[in-house]
């Protein structure tokens, strides 16, 4: 392996012809550019959705048991379970003059509420527990407030559905703006919360749902919980936030699997770019091959300096994209701040994010390292089986 390993490395030394050298350049540019645009774009998708779930999970339940008054700790106890409280939940409409918005809203009682810290610590006005003090108090989202033109104190129209004689009819209540919130996700537009004896029991009777919600320790064990809960509880229906807003993250998953896909066939372009710079290199030293087999090296050795060669090409290729890409990533906001400037847009107007979130997890680069270096590795090959075939005489006379 010493002597076609010393040979490559000369081969990559020595200088060749001037569109072959050129070849060489653009598959190694290629490979740095593409891995380091897949590692920037993956780490921010990544960012995104962790953002996401981060904020969203801050102020929905976790595990959902419909139906339910209560849920005692005999019934069901686990260490993953930090709060239980009942809840009741309807679709309306919260207005002020012509302006209305189709909402959410989520009735709690004390419990519920002091489960919610992760809201009361986005209050960006107003105290959440000013709905236990101050009854017909309600709470919503900033951004929704500011389109209503509300401010704390503010009156505020809800619509909610009710039954009554089998026919459904609109019910008008007035509540007070208590406070505001900011989550930087969906429910700041969505959300409105009340207490939950605010709710008349003409509306609880006949619409809306209502049982016991769960938040746990960590999130993501919310379908474990929820095959524990439905052992003991096998008439109950119970979801989780998995379901609920599955389809948001499932569309972020297939968002980040096409662009991964669409990358990676920029890498694969600058792969195969391999192939066409050492063909042409093969064709370059096609006497020097055949001196090499006349002096007796075997073909797998004359076929080992061309792979090596490719191999080398392709290691610095994906090493140098991969560790710029992770210093791109990290320094993504200063380029985003320069770009901005530079062409007088704001790429994140009309968001809920203030700068761009990015994750860098090693997973993400152990597999784009590895795909595109099996990629390469394929690429490499098959000029290295060209070079192989060479018979002596005709290397020595051309092909």
């Amino acid at each position: 392996m010493n002597a076609p390993l010393e040979i490559a490395l000369r081969y990559l030394r020595t200088g060749r012809q001037g569109y072959v050298s050129f070849i060489t350049w653009v598959s190694f540019l290629g490979l740095l550019l593409g891995v380091l645009v897949l590692t920037v774009v993956v780490s921010v998708m990544n960012g995104f959705d962790h953002e996401l779930k981060t904020r969203l999970l801050q102020a929905i339940p976790h595990v959902v048991i419909e139906d339910m008054d209560s849920l005692s700790k005999e019934t069901f106890d686990a260490p993953d379970v930090v709060a239980r409280y009942p809840y009741f939940e309807t679709i309306g409409m919260v207005g002020r003059g012509r302006a209305v918005q189709p909402v959410s809203l989520l009735g709690l009682d004390a419990a519920g509420l002091d489960a919610m810290q992760d809201v009361g610590a986005g209050m960006t006005s107003g105290d959440l527990n000013t709905l236990l003090v101050t009854p017909g108090n309600l709470i919503l989202g900033a951004p929704l407030a500011r389109h209503l033109g509300l401010g704390v104190g503010d009156r505020v129209a809800v619509t909610l559905p009710a039954t009554s004689a089998g026919k459904v009819r609109p019910q008008v209540l007035a509540f007070r703006l208590g406070g505001t919130f900011s989550l930087g996700s969906e429910l700041d537009y969505g959300l409105v919360l009340v207490a939950m004896r605010d709710i008349p029991e003409s509306v609880r009777a006949s619409s809306g749902e209502h049982g016991v919600q769960l938040r746990l320790n960590n999130p993501l064990e919310a379908e474990r919980i929820r095959g524990m809960l439905q052992l003991a509880l096998p008439e109950a229906r119970i979801t989780t936030w998995m379901e609920r807003y599955g389809e948001l993250f499932r569309a972020v998953q297939l968002e980040k699997a096409m662009m991964f896909v669409l990358l990676l066939l920029v890498v694969t372009v600058a792969a195969f770019n391999i192939i066409s710079g050492q063909v042409m290199l093969i064709r370059e030293k096609a006497s020097a091959i055949a001196i090499l087999r006349t002096m007796g090296a075997r073909a797998s050795q004359v076929s080992t300096i061309f792979l090596l060669q490719g191999i080398m090409i392709a290691i610095a290729g994906i090493l140098s994209g991969l560790a710029l890409g992770v210093l791109a990533t990290i320094n993504i906001n200063h380029i985003v701040a320069a770009l901005e400037s530079l062409f007088g847009v704001s790429f994140l107007e009309g968001t809920y994010f203030i700068e761009i979130p990015f994750l860098i997890q090693g997973l993400d680069l152990g597999l784009i390292g590895g795909l595109a270096a099996g990629i390469c590795l394929l690429a490499a090959w098959i000029p290295a089986r060209r070079a192989k075939r060479i018979h002596p005489v005709q290397g020595l006379h051309g092909f």
